[in-house]
C-alpha cells in the first residue's frame, strides 16, 4: 500500500519530538534566507504545516508505530510505503481520512525468505554490518582484517573504496561481505564486537 501525506519525511523516526524540531528546522532555514535578503518570501518558500496538518502528522506517527513488526514501512518525501501480508492493517489505513492518493497492489514472492537469490552466485553466506562509527583504533582492525582477507571475502566495491580511505570508518547497514566459512564470522567479531547485523544464506536464481 501507499499514500500521499504532506510532509511525511519528517515523520521517519516515528518520534514525535523528532518530528516537530524536523518542521521548525526546514521552515528556519527559509527564515534565516530572508533575513539575509536571500529569498524572495512568497516565491521559493514553502507553505508551512498548519495545526491539523500536524495534528495528522503525528496521528500518523503513532498508527504506524502501532503497526505489526512484520509491516515493512519506507518513506520517502511525501509518500508512505507499507508491505505486510495482513489484510486487516490495509484495511485500517485506508479509513484514515487525512491520506490521499493511496493504492493498494499485490506481489507475488516467488523467492525464499531470509535468502539472497543471485545468478552464477560464488559465494554460499552474505552477511550484513551494522550502521555505526567506529573509533579510529576499532576502524584500523576492521579495515586490516578485511582488506587483508580478500580472497577469502568478497567486498562490494564501493565498501572497498571505503575500507582503503583514511580514518575512521562508518559501516551502514546495506555494507555486506560475502564469504564461505563461516567460522570467519567468529574472527570477525573478535576483531570488531558488535559489528555483524545478519547473515543469509545465498542461493542461485
Amino acid at each position: 500500500m501507499q499514500f500521499y501525506l504532506r510532509y511525511a519525511w519528517c515523520m521517519r523516526s516515528f518520534d514525535h519530538e523528532d518530528l516537530d524540531r524536523r518542521l521548525e528546522n526546514y521552515y528556519g532555514r527559509y527564515r534565516a534566507g530572508y533575513s539575509s535578503g536571500t529569498y524572495s518570501p512568497g516565491t521559493n518558500a514553502p507553505s508551512q504545516a498548519d495545526a491539523q496538518q500536524r495534528g495528522d502528522l503525528h496521528n500518523m506517527c503513532d498508527l504506524l508505530r502501532a503497526l505489526p513488526k512484520s509491516c515493512k514501512i519506507m518513506i520517502q518525501y511525501d509518500h508512505v510505503f507499507l508491505y505486510t501480508n495482513q489484510l486487516t492493517t490495509l484495511e485500517h489505513m485506508s479509513q484514515v481520512e487525512y491520506i490521499y492518493r493511496w493504492l493498494v497492489g499485490e506481489a507475488v514472492i516467488a523467492y525464499p525468505k531470509n535468502t539472497v537469490m543471485l545468478q552464477n552466485p560464488v559465494h554460499q553466506y552474505r552477511t550484513f554490518l551494522k550502521s555505526r562509527w567506529w573509533d579510529p583504533d576499532t576502524s584500523a582492525r576492521i579495515k586490516k582484517f578485511l582488506l587483508g582477507r580478500q580472497d577469502l571475502f568478497r567486498i562490494p566495491r564501493g565498501f572497498c573504496e571505503k575500507l582503503e580511505r583514511p580514518g575512521r570508518l562508518a559501516t551502514r547497514d546495506h555494507h555486506f561481505v560475502d564469504h564461505d566459512d563461516p567460522d570467519l564470522l567468529l574472527m570477525l567479531s573478535l576483531v570488531c564486537p558488535g559489528i555483524i547485523n545478519k547473515t543469509l544464506p545465498i542461493q542461485a536464481k
